[in-house]
Formats: C-alpha cells, structure tokens, sequence
C-alpha cells in the first residue's frame, strides 16, 4: 500500500519537472476527475490545461478556479459531449489542431444507467459509450501526439482489476435482454482494459493505467434516486458508502500519483520514484491495472483466458467497425 503523505510527497515534486506540461482531462468537470485536475493545477509550474465540458456554464467557473489556484495555469476549454463518439473526435481534433505532443491524458468520464439502456443518437447506450468507446476512441486519436512526449501517459479511471465476464456474442449489448448495469459494467471494464493493452502494443513508449479508485463521495451517490433501483440505492447503501468513501481531495492526490509518478512508468516517468517506492507490476499486456491504494492488481484468471481466446482481438474488431459506421 502506498499511503496519502507518500503520494502527497511525490506529488509536490511535479513542480521541479521543466517546462510545460501539456495535459488533457476529459470528465474533469465533477467527482474525481476535478479532485485531479485542481491537484494538477496545484502542483505542476506553467501547466498547459485542456479540458472537456458538455456544459458551458459549468466549465467557466473550473477555469476561473484554475486559474485562481495557478495564475501561471493556461486553461482551455472544449465544449463537447463525449457521450458521442463523433463529439469525442472532435475533442482529440482541437487538440491535435494546437499541439504537437501531449504528457498525459486523464480520461474518467461515465455513469452507470440504474434505469435501463439509454441509446445515444449514435445508437450505443450511452453508459457504455463514455466509458468505453469514448475513451478509446480518443486516446487512439491522441496517441501519435503522446508518443511524441519524453514521458507519455494515459489514465482510464473506472475499474481496473474488476474485470469480468462478458457476453462475447453482443459486445454492445444492444440484443434484447442482454442489457443491465451489470452487464454494461463488465462489459466496459474489461473492454477498457484489453483495448488499452492492445494499444500499448502499438506504442510501447506510452505508460496505460486502468486504475480503480475504490469508494469515493462523488456526485454518482447524489445521481442514484431515478427509477426504483436507484431510490432502493440511495436509502440503504449510499449512506454506508459514504461512510467508507474517500473524498474528492484525497482522490485527487490518488489520481495525480498514478499520472505522474515512475511508480506506473514504463520509462522514468514524470516524477522520479520516491525512497521505498518500486516501479508496479504491468499486467502480461503490458498495461498498469492500479487499485485504490495504489498498488498493482492481477486479473490474470480473467484476462489470460480471453487473451488466449482470442476475445481481445474481436473486442478490436468490434470496436474499429462501431467507429467506421459512426464515420
């Protein structure tokens, strides 16, 4: 277990790093992503921010905070909705307009549907779009810019170590009665993390992360009373989590460790490591899977048999044509 005062330390150290980092945060405007996002304003010298917002009057405020935390802080906003797969192409095309290398892309947009599959106008439910194919897409856009970095990283924030069976027959669990929270779940889990390995075949220079946070009291335990499940949720297990839930702050610290310390590198990282911090295991991959303590987590029994399968290839297959047809 790596505790809060290590990763406190090794985060105050992102202000000895040279010139600016260049960071994209998508699913910053609340929860975890936000706790990041001001610790990484905090922390690092002449930050170069950009981050995503479906809501304009909500990102103004974050940027004004930013900039507030660090008058040094260049922040942009891009409004875009990455529950659309095309809006998702726009958020790496802005970047790519403006940039020629991007350090780290922090990626921890999503829900989870208690009420049902609820399809976008793309015609993929819409949990499962900001927490997979989003992500994907974006990050597979962005990574000529990120290997173009001396210490590239991408961080997926959902489950990391959780994954699970999945229905190999309707990856999109768009046939009738194949659908439900924890079926889209599963399905995002350990989509995110064979498609993020499959990518890090390709770009080796690049550090993935799929990291878990455990409990934190995010806005998802406020989001939980539609539909009946959510109002059974919301007067018995959302008081006792939030009993046990980190706070936003704290995994915030969590967050900005993941992306920035050597500890989940596959070169020196941003950070150096830290007296009595090893690097973390990948998985067989080639991938970082980080729990809410920071450690490394092994899924093996999960992962190897797909792999073996072949199952990693059809998620590949799966998910190139849902983005050619959206095309």
């Amino acid at each position: 277990m790596v505790d809060f005062q290590t990763m406190a330390s090794s985060n105050s150290r992102l202000s000895s790093v040279k010139g600016p980092i260049i960071a994209l945060f998508v699913g910053a405007t609340s929860g975890i992503g936000l706790g990041v996002l001001r610790e990484f304003a905090r922390q690092a010298v002449n930050p170069h921010i950009y981050f995503v917002a479906r809501n304009p009057t909500k990102a103004g405020p974050i940027a004004d905070e930013l900039r507030l935390i660090n008058p040094h802080a260049k922040c942009e906003i891009i409004h875009r909705d990455v529950s659309l797969i095309k809006d998702s192409e726009k958020v790496a095309e802005e970047v790519m307009a403006q940039e020629s290398s991007l350090d780290l892309l922090f990626m921890s947009q999503g829900f989870v549907s208690l009420d049902g599959r609820q399809d976008t106008s793309e015609g993929l439910d819409a949990s499962i779009s900001t927490r997979y194919y989003s992500r994907i897409r974006i990050a597979q856009l962005l990574l000529p810019l990120l290997n173009n970095s001396q210490s590239p990283r991408v961080v997926s924030v959902l489950a990391g170590g959780k994954e699970g069976p999945i229905d190999e027959h309707d990856l999109a669990l768009d046939k009738p009665g194949n659908f439900s929270m924890s079926a889209a779940s599963y399905h995002s889990c350990t989509m995110n993390t064979l498609m993020l390995e499959r990518l890090a075949s390709e770009y080796p220079r690049v550090s993935f992360i799929h990291a878990y946070p455990g409990f934190v009291d995010t806005p998802l335990f406020d989001g939980v009373s539609s539909g009946i499940q959510g109002k059974l949720l919301s007067y018995t297990l959302v008081p006792v989590a939030r009993l046990f839930a980190r706070s936003i702050s704290d995994a915030g610290s969590w967050g900005l460790f993941a992306a920035t310390s050597a500890r989940y590198s596959v070169d020196d990282g941003m950070v150096p490591l830290t007296r009595g911090i090893e690097k973390a295991e990948k998985t067989k991959g080639g991938i970082f899977l980080v729990n809410e303590k920071g450690e490394s987590t092994d899924n093996e029994n999960v992962l190897g048999p797909f792999r073996q399968r072949g199952v990693d290839e059809k998620i590949w297959v799966h998910t190139k044509e849902v983005f050619a047809n959206i095309m």
